[in-house]
């Protein structure tokens, strides 16, 4: 093969490469580019350039409100998710539990049944209790689909860590829930942590589960876009959705952090 064609061939990658970014970044700079729009509706391409929908929605109180009501229900799902998928890891990975298997298969079920399903049986049951429309009650079923998330990722950092550790620390006298404090739950910290972030951008991001349960009263604000766009296009939408992939890449940059930091742990256990 000659040198022209070694460049052809690279210039062709490079091409590919170029044409697959757009067509993943592409529709998220079209809506960050909407969001500055002064038409009333969202018309592409936007005229002239403008801060007003993002005043809108930083002043408008049902905005605030909806922004307030998701933070709540995604802190709330987020550390009962936490808790609950951190604790199955555990106990199925360092426990001779009988049944074990089943336990994982009810951990990790929320991720192959259909929100619609969930939502649906989580009405029914919901309705006969009256909790619909409850901030925690919400909250618990967004820890349903929490779970499998925590689960999945403390399990694997738990295969990860050598268990000797753990082993060393009781045999020197410590009890079993000191080891679990000092040397289980700091080892895989930055896992937790990780999971616990999933866990909450599941929840922030919820929809279909949330339509059906969160009653007449204020909406979570991924509610409350639907319902923007059910009723009127209005630019305040894309200013909000422009807010939400910023916080998104602040969060994705946390959680390559995290990511670094239990590499830099894992290289660091064997010399404990």
């Amino acid at each position: 093969m000659s040198m022209g064609d070694t460049i052809n061939i690279r210039r062709l990658r490079y091409l590919l490469i170029a044409l697959v970014a757009l067509y993943l970044i592409g529709p998220t700079l079209v809506v960050i580019w909407l969001s500055f729009s002064t038409d009333e509706v969202l018309r592409f391409p936007p005229h002239l350039f403008s801060w007003r929908w993002y005043e809108e929605f930083l002043f408008d109180e049902r905005w605030n409100a909806a922004v307030l009501r998701s933070l709540l229900v995604g802190s709330l799902a987020t550390l009962f998710a936490t808790l609950i998928g951190s604790v199955a890891a555990f106990g199925i990975a360092r426990t001779r539990l009988p049944g074990k298997q089943i336990v994982e298969v009810f951990a990790i079920a929320p991720l192959v049944v259909p929100p619609i399903i969930l939502a649906t049986g989580g009405y029914s049951l919901y309705f006969s209790l009256n909790m619909i429309g409850s901030n925690i009650g919400l909250a618990i079923m967004h820890t349903v689909l929490g779970v499998p998330y925590v689960y999945l990722i403390v399990s694997s950092a738990l295969t990860r860590n050598d268990p000797s550790i753990e082993l060393a620390a009781l045999s020197l006298g410590a009890n079993p829930w000191r080891a679990i404090r000092d040397v289980t739950v700091p080892a895989n910290l930055p896992a937790i942590m990780t999971g616990a972030l999933f866990a909450f951008l599941i929840s922030f991001d919820e929809v279909v589960v949330t339509v059906f349960l969160s009653g007449s009263m204020t909406p979570t604000l991924p509610v409350r876009v639907f319902s923007s766009l059910s009723l009127a296009v209005s630019p305040v939408v894309a200013a909000v959705s422009t807010i939400q992939i910023i916080i998104a890449l602040m969060l994705m940059s946390l959680l390559g952090q995290l990511q670094r930091w239990q590499r830099r742990w894992a290289e660091a256990a064997p010399a404990i």
